[in-house]
């Protein structure tokens, strides 16, 4: 459903408020069709704020063009199969990945139904491996996508791309935050790595004020940050020996074991303490996302591109990317196809790629 692309109106954004009308059609064969806001009198395509925008190929060009990303090939290996430029290829997966972002924060702005999130991060490479780069370099090296997945939907919350720094583990946490309307009733699991403790700690504990000690001109005492009472956040350590996983750890980091047991019984995903979920998503991912795979010589070789390609894959996966175990019989046992999205009631179908490249993200409103 289209929306006003004017930033300055004031109902830049607003999807089925009855302020839009068909107006005039554009391109060189007259296909593509203008709108026009009775709110602020503008006249733009339906094009604006889509992948489609400014684009000179045929939507089913650009369409397989995307496919062919979506599913593995580079850009050289895509320019070959398609017959286009290099250059064009590397426009529409910036392009791409800049509207996959946009529409992600736009349609899984909340995410209520969510109640288990694993987080973990995911490696590759820009360009050189890590211990290749200087100080230089800054665009270069190790690159992390810090995600956070719903476990019993598989819904992709939120990928942040870059360094494996406390910084962006924080901004993930808070994201979490954020999509979950600040709901505490949660269980997050991760591996062992310490900077989701603290980003937790940081994001959902509140302080409370101390009461003042007996005696006279004793102040009262500093307050005292204090985690919900119904967040339970725990831990999964793997121990490895020369490749093998001979032992697996878990911890209760916040939260009771009383707790952690009510809200695995509660789950219809889990039964322990675990990372499965998000482990499988990054090996989907990676066979996704040919620029991630291990042990291959297809790297990317721009920081940009790279981040854009994780946006693009990562959420067109929600909405476009049917799982095996989500689906679900109706009542003639046919067996129906979901979605992360769908489990989520985000939709009520699985989107074609021609759908998510063709819905135009809401724009920024300037203020």
């Amino acid at each position: 459903m289209p929306c006003c692309q004017n930033p300055e109106c004031p109902d830049c954004g607003i999807r089925n408020k009855g302020n839009l009308r068909w107006h005039g059609w554009s391109g060189h064969s007259h296909r593509i069709r203008g709108l026009y806001c009775r709110t602020c009198g503008k006249y733009f395509s339906e094009r604006k704020g889509t992948v489609l925008e400014h684009s000179r190929l045929p939507e089913e060009k650009v369409e397989s063009l995307l496919e062919h990303i979506q599913y593995g090939c580079g850009i050289r290996q895509t320019a070959r199969l398609i017959r286009v430029n290099q250059n064009t290829v590397i426009r529409y997966a910036r392009v791409a990945g800049d509207h996959a972002s946009k529409l992600h924060h736009e349609l899984v702005a909340s995410s209520p139904q969510t109640r288990e999130v694993q987080l973990d991060e995911k490696w590759s490479f820009v360009a050189k491996k890590e211990d290749k780069c200087n100080d230089e370099d800054k665009t270069c090296g190790d690159n992390w996508d810090h995600v956070a997945l719903d476990a019993e939907t598989r819904l992709v919350l939120d990928v942040i791309p870059g360094k494996r720094t406390a910084d962006n583990s924080l901004q993930l946490v808070k994201s979490v935050y954020e999509k979950t309307k600040g709901r505490t009733d949660l269980l997050l699991t991760s591996d062992k790595y310490k900077p989701y403790k603290t980003a937790i700690e940081v994001v959902y504990a509140k302080e409370v004020q101390q009461p003042k000690k007996p005696g006279p001109g004793r102040p009262p005492k500093k307050p005292k940050k204090v985690m919900p009472d119904d967040l339970c956040y725990a831990t999964v350590h793997k121990i490895r020996k020369q490749g093998k996983v001979v032992e697996v750890k878990r911890n209760v980091v916040f939260g009771t074991m009383e707790l952690l047991l009510l809200w695995l019984a509660r789950s219809i995903a889990s039964f322990c303490i675990n990372t499965s979920f998000i482990e499988r998503f990054n090996a989907t991912d990676r066979i996704l996302n040919g620029r991630k795979g291990r042990k291959s010589l297809r790297f990317s070789k721009n920081w940009d591109i790279h981040n854009a390609m994780t946006y693009f894959v990562s959420f067109s996966y929600n909405f476009c990317w049917p799982v095996r175990t989500l689906s679900i019989k109706d009542e003639y046992e046919v067996r129906i196809k979901r979605t992360p999205a769908m489990a989520s009631g985000l939709t009520d179908h699985v989107w074609t790629l021609g759908e998510w490249i063709s819905f135009p993200a809401s724009p920024v409103r300037s203020t």
